[in-house]
């Protein structure tokens, strides 16, 4: 197998914006999980009970896209093959709860939260796609080893 060519500049804009955005999706999800007083007290009580009562396997999803994805985001700041899978699994993840959302619950996340959950699942599902597919990308051109 051929080495790995010389790190483009991007990759490290790319892989620390991805960092920073999977951080931030950590930190939303461990807050919106433990019920943290001061970021829950933000939203409104209907957003709460909503999320609150998520089928399982959507929280599972939405965990798996947040906690796999930022483990990808390092694997791609480290140039390691396994981003692709990884980020791949997130984003799979990620796309599937917000299809869900968006289209199949009763009530949708439009209904609940209006345009700003729909906007807010739809982005963080194409970033997620994004990510993956640079990944690939880099994957490709030899700059993960």
């Amino acid at each position: 197998m051929p080495s790995p060519v010389s790190r483009p500049w991007h990759l490290v804009v790319v892989g620390l914006v991805a960092l920073l955005w999977h951080l931030g999706g950590a930190a939303d999800y461990v807050a919106t999980q433990m019920r943290f007083e001061p970021y829950v007290s933000e939203f409104p009580p209907e957003w709460i009970v909503y999320f609150g009562g998520l089928p399982t396997w959507v929280n599972a999803a939405w965990a798996i896209g947040v906690w796999v994805g930022l483990l990808g985001a390092i694997l791609l700041l480290l140039r390691e093959r396994a981003a692709v899978l990884t980020l791949a699994v997130a984003a799979i993840a990620m796309v599937a709860a917000t299809i869900w959302l968006i289209f199949l619950a009763d009530p949708t996340i439009g209904a609940v939260t209006g345009d700003v959950g729909v906007w807010v699942m739809a982005g963080a599902a194409l970033a997620s796609v994004l990510l993956w597919l640079y990944a690939r990308w880099m994957k490709v051109a030899q700059v993960l080893g």
